[in-house]
């Protein structure tokens, strides 16, 4: 890793570790534990740094962040940056990379049935659809985005988004299940907030990368 891509990866880590600053959702049962707005960032990260540079920018963002922020058990939930940012990164850089993605979200969703999501069937739903969308849409995502039109650009973004958070959100879960071990009802009850969380997430994520993506295309032509 040479100079210049230590700098870039320093300066947008510094970026994320400013925005985690913002006040975020606070997570029902876990006192402490919050989903900030920075999230949007993994997946914007992902597509402008790649699937490797972009996560472990948004890993070092998040971990600067929670222990500028005062640390705790948010800490645990910081590798969760590093699913939702290569996700989006490998599906918008590399021509086939949709199925290296549908290939890391199955995974993590079949991890999740094999344990208490056999007794919550319906939870994955949400998750299942960011899947479907990396299975069926996933190989014009890296088109649309880099299409010239605004609506193709903005339709492709909030797909990747999706999944990308979606992807990320169910890591988190598993972190959960590991550190309060609750009921399986506990995700039931949490499901509509979850929903929206992850909307608002996708869609600033897909408003936010739009413009930075036309600069940056207009930057690499000077």
């Amino acid at each position: 890793m040479n100079i210049r891509k230590i700098t870039v990866i320093a300066i947008f880590s510094a970026i994320y570790a400013i925005v985690s600053l913002l006040p975020g959702f606070q997570v029902i049962g876990m006192p402490g534990v919050d989903i900030r707005i920075s999230r949007t960032l993994d997946i914007i990260y992902g597509i402008i740094l790649g699937p490797l540079f972009g996560s472990l920018a948004s890993f070092i963002g998040a971990i600067i962040g929670r222990i500028i922020t005062g640390g705790g058990i948010g800490l645990l939930f910081t590798p969760l940056t590093i699913v939702s940012s290569f996700i989006s990164g490998i599906t918008y850089v590399k021509e086939k990379g949709w199925i290296i993605s549908s290939i890391i979200f199955s995974i993590i969703i079949t991890s999740w049935y094999i344990g208490p999501g056999k007794e919550i069937p319906f939870y994955a739903i949400p998750h299942i659809i960011g899947l479907l969308i990396l299975i069926i849409l996933g190989y014009r995502i890296r088109s649309l985005i880099n299409s010239k039109n605004n609506k193709n650009t903005l339709l492709g973004l909030i797909l990747i988004s999706y999944s990308s958070t979606m992807a990320g959100q169910m890591v988190g879960n598993m972190i959960f299940l590991v550190l309060i071990n609750p009921p399986p009802i506990f995700f039931m009850t949490t499901l509509p907030l979850t929903i929206f969380e992850r909307i608002t997430i996708t869609l600033i994520s897909a408003l936010i990368g739009l413009p930075l993506i036309r600069v940056i295309n207009k930057l690499i032509k000077l």
